[in-house]
């Protein structure tokens, strides 16, 4: 449903559609906008929604996955470097070449990493990239003040934030609790937990609650052929999620300003203030 999701978004953004709930309907008169979105946030949405097979062993496919019928034969595209070869609909050709995503039957050297950032183009090695790894040295050399500030209270887990996720939790339960009673649901009290099962419990949650936070500043405002956007640049940006490249370059920022720290560590140390200037 993500690829749906990112279609509508995308349809929006250039002025065919309104919004509606999650998804959008398509406007009577469609009229592009003045600023259009960005043309890489524009290509991973059409991949995302392609009908696209890559040939690399093992791309994953998710479970239950939608598989269109093909409504037109298979042609192949030869891989570039790092964008794996793959067979494509031809009826979804002319877009990809539009794009500027292929060319006389090849992936273009500006598709590469468009490809990082679907979950079939990304591959570990790619940490290793030259590319890659000096995008990291400039994130962190150029972040802005409001990232940078952000990004250090999101890293800073306190006592006083975990003992908050522990009240709420057993406020959860309790209420919970109280609901499947009232509704006349025979259900087992909450049950007790050790105080230090409670905490570590807690800790993880606020963990993984701000290691989505930090995922989201980075599908907001980083693109590896930018750097860090404006906040107004930021508004042609999609917001695409589930964005591995987004997500592998924020923990190789984190590791690279908090020495070494990594999502399982945080809260154990404030922030290296001499590292993350």
């Amino acid at each position: 449903m993500t690829a749906y999701q990112l279609g509508c978004d995308a349809l929006v953004a250039l002025g065919q559609a309104e919004r509606f709930g999650p998804g959008a309907l398509a406007k009577d008169c469609p009229k592009l906008p003045e600023i259009l979105p960005r043309w890489d946030d524009l290509c991973v949405t059409v991949l995302g929604l392609a009908d696209v097979t890559f040939l690399h062993p093992g791309a994953p496919t998710p479970p239950g996955r939608y598989q269109p019928a093909r409504t037109a034969p298979d042609a192949s595209i030869a891989a570039y470097k790092t964008a794996d070869a793959a067979q494509a609909s031809t009826d979804i050709l002319p877009l990809l070449a539009i794009l500027g995503l292929t060319e006389t039957g090849r992936w273009t050297e500006a598709s590469e990493t468009i490809h990082w950032r679907g979950a079939d183009g990304w591959k570990p090695s790619n940490v290793q990239d030259v590319r890659f790894v000096e995008a990291v040295k400039i994130a962190c050399e150029t972040m802005p003040d409001d990232i940078n500030d952000e990004m250090d209270r999101l890293v800073t887990i306190t006592d006083d934030d975990v003992e908050k996720r522990v009240i709420l939790s057993g406020e959860v339960r309790d209420s919970n609790y109280a609901n499947a009673k009232r509704r006349g649901q025979d259900v087992a009290p909450s049950e007790i937990v050790p105080s230090e099962i409670e905490l570590a419990r807690a800790r993880a949650g606020v963990e993984h609650s701000r290691s989505g936070k930090l995922d989201w500043m980075f599908y907001r405002r980083w693109r590896l052929s930018d750097g860090w956007l404006s906040a107004e640049e930021s508004q042609r940006a999609l917001e695409i999620f589930h964005d591995p490249l987004a997500q592998n370059m924020r923990r190789a920022v984190i590791s690279e300003r908090y020495d070494g720290l990594v999502m399982a560590e945080l809260g154990c140390k404030p922030p290296n203030k001499s590292s993350a200037s």
